[in-house]
């Protein structure tokens, strides 16, 4: 949710208005991971949201219009007990700019204009989560898992490039690898590589929702996955 209120059980994310279209793509990822984003129209709003939000970053443009992002840089820094990540996106030339932000404490300065899952997945890192760079698509498919021995697993909830949500009557430990094997009304079974990053208990079937990577599909098959989300959407 973007807003300029407290939200004292969650971690809040601050930015300036002039990056917004930056980071609007990764808002239900943030909001899903706890994290809240506030939007500042100038330097000094951000400096007043950050201290009363107790910001976990702030993600700033070059030119606050009262300030320049250097300056908000160092007020965070310097003011805060729990300074936050402070990115910063400006302009490539001239050069002083990066550089009076580095000065300043910034952990890292963007050139603009940038794209923005590369934005997302520096934020990601500095804040210690994963950015999924792939978006997912309400697919609803059989899986099974098992080399040799298959076995029913449940049915996807929602399927991406880069991996999966399944929900399921087992409960697997995180880091273990499978080969899972989807079914597509029609098709032959799609054989996906995958590692399990974490299971919860789902809240509404009393099932348990598995999330699933696919770190590195065959070519044949990540077309034929391409093709399966492309016909869904």
């Amino acid at each position: 949710m973007i807003g300029a209120v407290d939200h004292p059980h969650h971690r809040t994310i601050v930015f300036s208005e002039n990056v917004a279209r930056y980071l609007l793509r990764g808002e239900s990822y943030l909001s899903r991971s706890e994290f809240v984003l506030v939007a500042g129209a100038s330097g000094r709003e951000v400096l007043d949201l950050a201290a009363r939000e107790r910001a976990a970053a702030a993600v700033l443009g070059f030119d606050l219009g009262d300030l320049r992002a250097d300056e908000v840089c160092r007020g965070l820094k310097r003011s805060l007990d729990h300074p936050p990540v402070v990115l910063v996106v400006g302009p490539g030339r001239p050069p002083d700019a990066a550089r009076r932000c580095r000065e300043a404490g910034c952990d890292d300065y963007l050139v603009s204009p940038v794209d923005p899952p590369a934005l997302l997945t520096r934020l990601a890192s500095h804040l210690g989560i994963h950015f999924r760079i792939h978006p997912r698509r309400r697919v609803v498919v059989p899986v099974s898992y098992g080399r040799v021995i298959r076995e029913f697993l449940g049915y996807t909830r929602d399927l991406g490039e880069g991996g999966a949500l399944i929900e399921s009557v087992l409960k697997p430990g995180p880091g273990r690898r499978l080969v899972l094997r989807l079914y597509p009304e029609g098709q032959d079974a799609l054989v996906l590589p995958a590692v399990l990053l974490r299971a919860r208990q789902s809240m509404d079937h009393g099932q348990n929702l598995l999330g699933v990577q696919f770190p590195d599909p065959p070519a044949a098959e990540r077309g034929r996955l391409k093709d399966l989300i492309g016909r869904r959407i």
